[in-house]
C-alpha cells in the first residue's frame, strides 16, 4: 500500500471513531430526554370518617422525580378503569396538592383511583397502584333537622350563618384580593380538614379549612412553622381566592356547618330573607278508598297557599273532577286525571277565579281515591301548615272536644253545604262549667260559613267543646290559629260525626319541648267516667281513669301523667258513656315551632292509607303505628311516587306498643313526594306525622 492509500484509510478509521463517539455521548442526552417521571408514592384512598356520606379521602406523597408541576386524580367505577380524570393538584397553587376529596358519591358502592405525577416538559408517569374505597355516612340525621345556609357578601366582607333562614352567627371575613378574587354564585361546604398543609408555601397550615369548590376553602387566618400570622387586615380583601376568618372564631363555623351546607357568595350586601313557614301538622289515614271527598276548610288570600292531594291506589289510571264552592254559591269545576298507584298535586291558589277567597272543595272521581288538603301560611304573622282527610259523607251531627278562645288564641268553625237547598245550624256551645249556648247560623247552598267562635256571646277567653246539628247534612271543620307559650301557629280538625265508647291515637310525644293534652267531650247531660291506658314503646302500659263532667269537656296534660315524661306514647280511651276525644300537641323546637291536633280513630283496621308525604329538605315526615294487641304485629309500607313507582318497607310493632318510622331515612326515598299505603298484620292504628320549615 502506498503512503497515501495507507492515510486515507487512517482518516476513515478515526472519522468512524468519532462517529462511534458522538453517538455514545448523545444516546444518554436522548435517553434522559425521553424519561417519564415516577409515580407519587404511598397512595391512599378511604371513606372520609365522621361525616353525612358521599366522600372519599385521597392522599399520597412526593414522587421521587424533580420538577413536579402537577398531580392528577383519575376514577373509575369499575377495578382497571375506564378512568376519568377528576382534579389535576398544581405545586404552585395554595392548597394541599398531596391530596384531594371526592364528593357526591353514592354510599355503599366502591370507586377505583389512581394518581399519577406530571414533569414541567409536561411528561405524566405510569399510574400509581389502583385503589378502592366505598363512602359511608356515620351521622344520622336529627330527628327534626335544622335547615343550615351560609352567605358570603363580598361588599360587607362578613360571612352569615342561618337556621332556617334566621341568622344566627356574623363573621368578618378577607376574601379574594386583586387579581384572585374569591368567586361567587351558589356552592355547598364539601369537606372539612381541622389543619389543611399549604406545601407551595412550607410550614404554611390553614386551621378549620372548610372546602367549597375546586382549591377554594373558608377558614382561619393561616399560621407559617406554628406561628399565627398577622390578621389585623381582616374585613378587607387580603387572600388569594379563599376566605379567610379571625382564628380565634373560625371553628364556630367549622363545626356549625356539616358537610353539604349551602353556600351563597354574593357581590354586594346580604340581605335578611323573610322567616320560613315552619311548624307540623298530623293526619289520620283512610281506612278506604272513596269516589267522593269533601273539605269545608279553603282559603287563598294574603299569606296562605292551599293543596288538594289525590292518591289514586288502583291498577289503573282515573279521571276525576274538582269542585270549587265558593261563599256565594257559585262552583267551578275542573278535570283532571291521575295514573295507577301515582298521586296528583293540585295547588288552589292557581286556579282560574281561586284568588283570595274562601273555597270549599269537593272530589269527585271515576275510581276510588284517597284525597287530603295541605294549607300553609302566614297569619297574622302567625306562620305555619295544617292538614287534613277529607270527608266522604256529609252528616247532620258534628262533635269538636277542642277548643280556646283565650289570649292568643283565635278559633273557627268552618261548616260546607254542599247540598242544593239551604241549611240552618245550631251550634252547642259547651263549657268546662257544664253550661251550654246555642246559637243558629245560616249556611247556604253549595257554599261554605265560617264562625269566628271568639265572637259567640260568652266565649271569650273560655275553653270550649262544640256540636253542631243541621237540618242538612253538612261538613264541618275546626280551625285554630294560636300563640301558645311564645309558639306561634295553626292546626285544623275535621269533627266527629257521632261520640263512641272507645277512641284510638298512635302519635303522641312528651319528650323536650312537646306538651301533648288530650280533650274529651261529655256531650251526655250525665257524667261518664273514661279509663286512658298510655302504651310505650317497650310494651309497658300505664292506665288512669279520668272523670268526664256532662255537657263539659275535660282535659288531660300526658306529660304529666305519672312514667309519661319524655316518652313515644299512644293511648287508648275507654269510656262507660260515648264520649268525643282529641288529642292536641304542642312544641317549641327552634326548628319547626308549631302545633297539631287529630281526632282519634274509633276502632282498628287493616289497611291505611295517605295521600300527603314528602322527603325534601324542607319536610321530616313519620309513620306512627300503634299495636294494642297481645301479640307482635307485622306491617308492610309501601310509598307510591308521583311517577307510579313504588318502594317497600317492613316494620315489626311489638305487643302494646308504639313504633315510629322516620320515612326520609327510607331507602331510595329521599327528596320524593308519595302517598302511602300501609298493610298490617293485625288490628292497628297508624298516623302521619310532618314537621317543616319552608323558605319564603
Amino acid at each position: 500500500m502506498s503512503p497515501r492509500g495507507n492515510l486515507l484509510s487512517r482518516r476513515v478509521c478515526l472519522t468512524g471513531l468519532a462517529v462511534l463517539l458522538l453517538c455514545f455521548l448523545v444516546m444518554p442526552a436522548a435517553a434522559a430526554a425521553s424519561e417519564r417521571p415516577l409515580p407519587p408514592t404511598d397512595p391512599r384512598a378511604a371513606d372520609r370518617p365522621d361525616d353525612n356520606g358521599g366522600k372519599i379521602d385521597l392522599g399520597w406523597s412526593d414522587s421521587p422525580s424533580p420538577g413536579i408541576a402537577a398531580y392528577r386524580v383519575y376514577r373509575a367505577q369499575r377495578p382497571g378503569g375506564p378512568y376519568d380524570l377528576l382534579s389535576e393538584r398544581s405545586t404552585d397553587s395554595g392548597v394541599d396538592y398531596l391530596g384531594y376529596v371526592d364528593t357526591g358519591l353514592t354510599d355503599g358502592a366502591t370507586y377505583y383511583y389512581v394518581v399519577t405525577a406530571v414533569d414541567r416538559q409536561g411528561r405524566e408517569s405510569e399510574r400509581s397502584r389502583e385503589l378502592a374505597a366505598a363512602p359511608a355516612a356515620q351521622l344520622v340525621e336529627a330527628a327534626v333537622t335544622v335547615k343550615k345556609s351560609m352567605v358570603l357578601s363580598i361588599a360587607e366582607q362578613k360571612l352569615y350563618c342561618l337556621e332556617n333562614g334566621r341568622v344566627v352567627y356574623v363573621f368578618r371575613v378577607s376574601s379574594g384580593a386583586g387579581g384572585t378574587p374569591t368567586p361567587t354564585g351558589d356552592f355547598r361546604i364539601l369537606y372539612h380538614d381541622q389543619a389543611h398543609p399549604v406545601p407551595k408555601y412550607p410550614g404554611c397550615v390553614c386551621y378549620y379549612w372548610m372546602g367549597f369548590f375546586e382549591d377554594y376553602a373558608i377558614h382561619a387566618w393561616p399560621t407559617y412553622n406554628g406561628v399565627q400570622s398577622n390578621y389585623e387586615g381582616l374585613g378587607y380583601p387580603a387572600s388569594h381566592g379563599c376566605v379567610r376568618l379571625d382564628p380565634t372564631q373560625a371553628s364556630i363555623p367549622f363545626y356549625w356547618a356539616p358537610d353539604g351546607t349551602p353556600l351563597s357568595i354574593i357581590p354586594g350586601p346580604f340581605q335578611q330573607p323573610p322567616a320560613p313557614i315552619q311548624g307540623g301538622h298530623v293526619s289520620k289515614g283512610a281506612a278506604d278508598a272513596a269516589t267522593t271527598w269533601y273539605f269545608a276548610e279553603g282559603y287563598t288570600g294574603g299569606g296562605f297557599n292551599e293543596y288538594v292531594l289525590i292518591f289514586n291506589p288502583q291498577q289503573q289510571a282515573t279521571s276525576f273532577e274538582v269542585d270549587m264552592m265558593l261563599p256565594d254559591g257559585s262552583v267551578h269545576t275542573s278535570s283532571f286525571g291521575v295514573g295507577a298507584k301515582s298521586r296528583i298535586t293540585l295547588n288552589v291558589d292557581d286556579f282560574g277565579g281561586m284568588s283570595n277567597t274562601n273555597v270549599s272543595v269537593r272530589v269527585r272521581s271515576v275510581l276510588p281515591v284517597v284525597a287530603e288538603r295541605a294549607m300553609y301560611f302566614d297569619y297574622n304573622g302567625k306562620t305555619g301548615g295544617h292538614v287534613s282527610l277529607g270527608v266522604t259523607e256529609p252528616s247532620q251531627d258534628w262533635f269538636f272536644a277542642e277548643g280556646f278562645t283565650g289570649g292568643g288564641f283565635d278559633e273557627y268553625i268552618l261548616v260546607l253545604n254542599p247540598n242544593p237547598q239551604d241549611a240552618m245550624v245550631t251550634f252547642d256551645f259547651l263549657k268546662p262549667d257544664g253550661s251550654v249556648y246555642s246559637q243558629d247560623f245560616p249556611v247556604g247552598a253549595n257554599s261554605r260559613a265560617t264562625v269566628n267562635v271568639d265572637a259567640a256571646p260568652g266565649m271569650d277567653a273560655t275553653d270550649v267543646s262544640i256540636r253542631l246539628h243541621s237540618n242538612q247534612a253538612v261538613v264541618a271543620e275546626r280551625a285554630m290559629y294560636f300563640g301558645y307559650n311564645g309558639i306561634d301557629g295553626g292546626h285544623v280538625s275535621t269533627g266527629a260525626s257521632q261520640p263512641s265508647l272507645e277512641w284510638y291515637f298512635a302519635e303522641g310525644y312528651t319528650g323536650g319541648g312537646f306538651n301533648e293534652y288530650i280533650l274529651v267531650l261529655n256531650p251526655d247531660p250525665q257524667d261518664a267516667l273514661v279509663t286512658f291506658d298510655f302504651l310505650k314503646p317497650d310494651g309497658s302500659m300505664y292506665s288512669q281513669v279520668f272523670p268526664a263532667r256532662g255537657n263539659s269537656r275535660t282535659t288531660v296534660y300526658v306529660d304529666a301523667v305519672p312514667g309519661m315524661d319524655a316518652t313515644d306514647v299512644s293511648v287508648k280511651l275507654t269510656s262507660n258513656r260515648p264520649v268525643v276525644a282529641e288529642r292536641s300537641m304542642y312544641f317549641g323546637y327552634p326548628e319547626c315551632p308549631g302545633g297539631h291536633v287529630q281526632t282519634g280513630y274509633t276502632e282498628p283496621g287493616n289497611l291505611y292509607y295517605f295521600a300527603e308525604g314528602c322527603t325534601s329538605k324542607y319536610f321530616d315526615t313519620y309513620l306512627l303505628v300503634m299495636n294494642p294487641s297481645d301479640t307482635n304485629l307485622p306491617v308492610v309500607v309501601t310509598f307510591c311516587r308521583p311517577d307510579g313507582t313504588t318502594v317497600g318497607q317492613p316494620m315489626m310493632v311489638g305487643a302494646h306498643s308504639r313504633a315510629s318510622l322516620k320515612v326520609n331515612l327510607v331507602p331510595n326515598l329521599s327528596s320524593s313526594e308519595f302517598s302511602i299505603r300501609v298493610d298490617t298484620g293485625g288490628p292497628a292504628i297508624v298516623e302521619r306525622a310532618m314537621y317543616f320549615s319552608i323558605p319564603r
